[in-house]
């Protein structure tokens, strides 16, 4: 039996009471699914609820129903993500009960055509203001997919006959102060927009300034509330590349293999990949087998440099999208080329193995493992594997219920498909092997 309010009807009271310590930030949420709001005396109510009594019974203000999002999005464990769903339906009812060419299907608010062209009214202008500023919360805080839903908004707002769309695009949401937004001089021109998730750099001059310019320029955007998905678009003549074979070559890419030949601006790249590393999140501007995680290229360029980046190496190989990105496994090979195996570099071949669900296997990987001593590391590896979960993972097994043994096996058994290939390639290894070193491949493919 449910312990928690889902209907209004008689419960009208009680829903107040919930409004009422929301708006004044003394809410709680329940631990159990599917997470409830809950008073200090106990009683639960689902947020559609909540949701749902608050746009029947408030007159709408733009200022009111933000502010109060806002509250919900600050009080949920998942922020506006936790309520998107349900706040859909409030705006696709608030919408059409003031707007007559605004209509709902099964795919939700949609516009009928009309000849007949009215003046919008001003409480009409701030609804669809106000429908602007839930699909900029799309951008900000929904997962990547979901600026599909933000545009199919903005389409909405603009057939409707409002102009703050185009507002939008040319200013942003204005939150962000125009010295955050917007800099220019002799040596580099930046523009950022945070309603469309847009960070525009131009190079005018080619220097160490110029990057450093823009990277302050980036960095002081990401520790706002700007989107942690967006587009990064870079204009240069100088186009270097990072030696990664088959790395797309894009702005984000010349932005960071030009900007990482200054040793002085490496900390600068740090910090920039720190704060734009996120799971979930994407460069909006590359897309299928090309998509990236924010940070990519600084990580990738960095990690090339020298050993004292392993850290961030293996930090970004964590927090990969292990099931949609795939443009890290270009990494491994380079990483090898460029360090070979030994104690500290073998920790982050793993940890790139690991990122992917089946990391390619590569037949130049072998060629790093072939003495007894990178072998031997290997081995340990095995028995120590455990040890490279993160705390995360560790969570998620235990929250599902899955082995960890079970996944350590499952895990060496991609390791050793990465890096030797398949059984019918492990055999052949093995049966060619010199004496001295049967032993150790024997112990690495044994039970296989």
């Amino acid at each position: 039996m449910k312990d928690y309010i889902i209907d209004i009807r008689g419960n009208e009271e009680l829903i107040e009471q919930f409004i009422n310590a929301i708006e004044n930030e003394n809410c709680k949420i329940a631990e159990e699914y599917p997470n409830p709001y809950m008073l200090s005396s106990g009683e639960k109510v689902l947020n559609s609820t909540v949701l749902k009594y608050f746009f029947q019974t408030r007159s709408f203000s733009k200022e009111r129903y933000i502010s109060f999002c806002e509250k919900l999005r600050r009080l949920e464990k998942r922020g506006f993500n936790d309520y998107s769903y349900s706040l859909g339906h409030c705006i696709t009812d608030l919408v059409c009960n003031h707007l007559p060419q605004a209509k709902k299907n099964k795919q939700g608010l949609v516009t009928t055509p009309s000849d007949e062209k009215s003046e919008l009214t001003s409480l009409q202008r701030e609804i669809l203001s106000f429908v602007c500023y839930v699909a900029v919360c799309h951008i900000k805080y929904g997962a990547s997919y979901e600026t599909v839903v933000a545009e199919d908004y903005f389409k909405v707002v603009t057939d409707l006959g409002s102009d703050e769309v185009s507002r939008l695009k040319k200013y942003g949401t204005g939150n962000l102060s125009k010295q955050l937004t917007e800099y220019k001089d002799a040596y580099v021109s930046c523009k950022a927009n945070d309603a469309f998730a847009t960070i525009k750099i131009k190079a005018i001059q080619e220097s160490e300034e110029t990057y450093a310019k823009a990277l302050d320029f980036i960095c002081n955007l990401l520790k706002t509330d700007f989107p942690k998905s967006y587009a990064l678009e870079f204009s240069t003549k100088l186009k270097n590349t990072l030696p990664i074979k088959g790395l797309i070559k894009n702005g984000i890419h010349y932005f960071f293999a030009n900007a990482v030949q200054y040793s002085s601006l490496h900390p600068q790249i740090e910090v920039y990949a720190r704060l734009a590393m996120r799971k979930w999140e994407w460069y909006n501007n590359m897309h299928d087998e090309d998509c990236a995680m924010p940070s990519t290229f600084a990580v990738f360029a960095l990690g090339l440099q020298n050993e004292q980046y392993f850290d961030l190496v293996i930090r970004y190989m964590e927090q990969v999208d292990d099931e949609h990105q795939s443009i890290h496994a270009k990494f491994t090979p380079v990483f090898l080329e460029k360090y070979g195996i030994h104690s500290n570099t073998l920790p982050v071949y793993i940890k790139c193995v690991m990122s992917m669900q089946e990391h390619p296997y590569n037949k130049v990987f072998q060629s790093y493992f072939n003495t007894a001593g990178t072998l031997t590391l290997l081995l340990e590896s095995k028995d120590n594997l455990k040890s490279y979960f993160t705390a995360d993972e560790l969570e998620d097994m235990e929250e599902s219920g899955n082995s960890i043994d079970e996944m350590a096996e499952w895990v060496w058994d991609h390791i050793l498909y990465t890096t030797f290939g398949d059984q019918k390639k492990q055999n052949k290894i093995l049966k060619e092997a010199p004496e001295e070193l049967k032993e150790i491949y024997q112990k690495l493919f044994q039970g296989k």
